[in-house]
C-alpha cells in the first residue's frame, strides 16, 4: 500500500498491534496500536546482511505529523543507514547526552585545570550569569547558532561582556565537540559577528598624574577623611607602594599584588615572574621602582603582604577610589596606570616594539593603541628635517645649472 492520508485514516484497530509498509519507501511503515491511534516509523537493519539486528525508529504520530513530513525524515534515515550509520542507535545516544548545565561544570572541572585562576573565575561568572538561565536545560546536542545569537544579543549593552561570552561558549562547545558530546564542526558559535569593542583611547596625563601625586602625599599626611561619615582612614603603607610600583614599571595590578622576594634581581634591575597573563616574563624595575622596594620591610615572602602578616594584598580598589575622590578625578581605573606608562613612553619617542617588550605584549596590536600617541616625535622629527632641508635651499651657494647632455 502507498501511504497517503485517507490510506492511514481508512486503518482501523483490530484487537492487535500491526504495521502497513510502504510501497514506494523501503522501511516506511505505519504502527496501527490496540486502540487505533497511529505512528510512523523507519523499520531497518543495522548493518549488513540478514544477520544485521532489525531496529524500528520511532519517527512521529499521525495526523500531527503528516504522511509528508514522515516520508521525508524517513528518506533522511535511509540515507544515513546508506552510509553506514545507526539512526536509532543516534537518538538513544542523544538522549542520554548531558544538559549545558551538566557539560558547563564537567567543562570548568577538566578545563579549568589548564586556565589561570582570574580567567576560571570569569568562565565560572559567564556560566552563571548567562549560559546556564538561557541554555541550562538544553541538551549539548540540542543547541544551535540561535541560542548563541540570542545570548550576544541580550549583552548588546556590554559588547565586551558579550564578546567575552561567545569566546567562552565557543571553547565550551569545542571541548564538547573533543570530548564527543557534539560531532565535530559543530560549534554552535562559529559564524556569530563580535560586537565592535571601542578600546580607551584617553590616557593619563601630566595634569591626572599631578592630581593622583598631591593625592598621594595628601593621603599619606593626613588620610582619608569619609564624606558620609566624616571617619578618617589612614593610607595602607603598603598599598600605596603597590600603587607607585605599578605606575613605575607598567606592570599588571596583580603581578604587583603577587611579586615575591625570591623573584627580584636588583643587579639586573628585574624581576623574573614565572608566570603572568601572558606566561612567563621578565618585568624591568626601574630604579624608581627599585627604591621603593627597597623602603619595605620582609613581612614574609611577598613585596606586599596582606594587613595580617599571611599572603598578599588582595584588595586595592577601594583604597584606589579614594585616592581619586581626593584627586578629584573620576573614571580611571588602576589598570590605566599600565597604560599611563606607555603613553609617556610613546610621547617620549620609544618605538612600539620597545614598549610592547617592556609590557610584555605577545600582539603587536595590543601595542598598536599607543600609536597614535607617538606623532608628536613624529611631527617634530619631520618639522627638523624640513626645517634643515629649507635652510639648506635657502642659503646654499649658486651653482650654474648644467643643461643635460
Amino acid at each position: 500500500m502507498k501511504l497517503t492520508k485517507r490510506a492511514i485514516e481508512g486503518l482501523q484497530a483490530n484487537g492487535t498491534r500491526y504495521e502497513v509498509r510502504d510501497d514506494d519507501l523501503k522501511g516506511f511503515v505505519v504502527r496501527v496500536g490496540v486502540s487505533g491511534e497511529r505512528s510512523f516509523y523507519f523499520v531497518y537493519r543495522a548493518g549488513k546482511g540478514r544477520a544485521a539486528p532489525l531496529k524500528r525508529l520511532r519517527l512521529g504520530a499521525f495526523p500531527t505529523m503528516t504522511v509528508e513530513q514522515a516520508r521525508e525524515i524517513a528518506k533522511q534515515k535511509a540515507a544515513q543507514v546508506a552510509l553506514g550509520e545507526d539512526p536509532a542507535e543516534q537518538v538513544k545516544e542523544g538522549k542520554a547526552a548531558p544538559n549545558v548545565h551538566e557539560a558547563l561544570e564537567l567543562f570548568l572541572e577538566q578545563h579549568g585545570a589548564k586556565l589561570k585562576p582570574n580567567t576560571l573565575r570569569t568562565y565560572r561568572q559567564i556560566a552563571n550569569d548567562h549560559a546556564i538561565p538561557a541554555i541550562g536545560r538544553l541538551k549539548v546536542t540540542a543547541v544551535v547558532h540561535k541560542h548563541i545569537a540570542a545570548i550576544h544579543h541580550a549583552m548588546r549593552e556590554k559588547p565586551y561582556q558579550a564578546n567575552r561570552c561567545a569566546a567562552m561558549l565557543s571553547k565550551f562547545f569545542g571541548w564538547c565537540e573533543k570530548n564527543g558530546y557534539r560531532d565535530r564542526g559543530s560549534n554552535p558559535v562559529a559564524g556569530l559577528e563580535k560586537y565592535e569593542e571601542q578600546k580607551r583611547k584617553a590616557f593619563m596625563g601630566r595634569e591626572e598624574l599631578e592630581a593622583l601625586g598631591n593625592a598621594f602625599r595628601v593621603m599619606e599626611t593626613q588620610g582619608y577623611t569619609d564624606t558620609e561619615t566624616g571617619k578618617v582612614t589612614a593610607f595602607d603603607p603598603t598599598i600605596a607602594a603597590a600603587l607607585k610600583v605599578i605606575l613605575f614599571t607598567g606592570a599588571r595590578c596583580m603581578e604587583i599584588l603577587t611579586l615575591k622576594w625570591a623573584y627580584i634581581d636588583p643587579d639586573r634591575g628585574i624581576a623574573n615572574l614565572p608566570d603572568s597573563k601572558t606566561g612567563a616574563k621578565a618585568l624591568h624595575l626601574p630604579p624608581p621602582a627599585l627604591a621603593v622596594l627597597a623602603s619595605l620591610p620582609h613581612v614574609n615572602e611577598y613585596c606586599f603582604p596582606g594587613r595580617r602578616g599571611t599572603g598578599h594584598i588582595v584588595n586595592v580598589k577601594d583604597t584606589w577610589r579614594r585616592l581619586l575622590d581626593t584627586a578629584r578625578l573620576a573614571g580611571w581605573r588602576i589598570h590605566d596606570l599600565r597604560h599611563a606608562y606607555a603613553s609617556y613612553a610613546a610621547c617620549s619617542g620609544k618605538s612600539l616594539p620597545v614598549i610592547g617588550a617592556i609590557l610584555g605584549h605577545t600582539q603587536a596590536a595590543t601595542t598598536a593603541r599607543y600609536a597614535h600617541l607617538a606623532d608628536n616625535p613624529v611631527a617634530l622629527a619631520a618639522a627638523e628635517t624640513a626645517a634643515q632641508i629649507q635652510k639648506d635651499f635657502s642659503g646654499g651657494k649658486v651653482l650654474p645649472f648644467k643643461k643635460a647632455e
